[in-house]
């Protein structure tokens, strides 16, 4: 099955002050090291307008906005603006703000999209996280629907798929992977971390 890879990067980051995606990390970007946890394959960025010259300058050749009809509708717009643009069967999804998510953890959601299964839907600490995840390309209709009828939140959009959801701790993924940057706090603190870790 051919995969596509989805960095959504398409957030007003109004409490980061600047696009997340471009957030300086280790040496690079967050988006950046959002390709890494994909591996290989095609990387579609799905980013505002006003950021798509930036991506391009950066060589990534496959930057899309969401599509018109659903502009500025969050990140289900995005997911469903990645299957209308590209030709796969499945999309491994990654939110641009979550820096620590690793390939080991996506590798083993991707082996869980098997038979009728239309998304893998990882859970750590009580809560779905479906910006991190893999959906088949079948559900691209739902999205529609979903986007059609002003219905925005993946939760209620999930009710409508057949749904394979894995526990973290289960495929050895640890909660700092989960944990999204949201404002410069958290940067802060998430540089405070890693530089700890080193220190250690």
């Amino acid at each position: 099955m051919k995969r596509v890879n989805v960095i959504l990067a398409g957030g007003a980051s109004r409490r980061f002050g600047e696009p997340k995606a471009f957030a300086k990390w280790k040496g690079g970007m967050f988006y950046e090291q959002a390709k890494k946890a994909f591996g290989c394959g095609e990387t579609v960025m799905i980013s505002r307008p006003e950021h798509i010259k930036r991506f391009l300058a950066n060589k990534e050749r496959h930057v899309f906005a969401d599509v018109p009809q659903f502009r500025g509708m969050g990140p289900l717009a995005g997911i469903y603006t990645a299957m209308k643009q590209t030709e796969g069967e499945t999309y491994t999804v990654i939110s641009c703000d979550t820096p620590l998510v690793t390939r080991k953890t996506m590798a083993a959601l991707e082996m869980k999209l098997t038979g009728n299964v239309d998304a893998v839907i990882p859970i750590c600490e009580n809560r779905a996280q479906p910006l991190l995840a893999v959906y088949h390309k079948r559900v691209q209709e739902v999205l529609f629907d979903q986007l059609a009828q002003n219905k925005l939140k993946m939760a209620d959009t999930l009710k409508h798929l057949s749904v394979c959801y894995v526990q973290a701790e289960d495929i050895g993924a640890g909660p700092e992977e989960f944990v999204n940057i949201n404002t410069r706090d958290d940067y802060a603190r998430l540089l405070a971390l890693i530089e700890s870790s080193h220190q250690d």
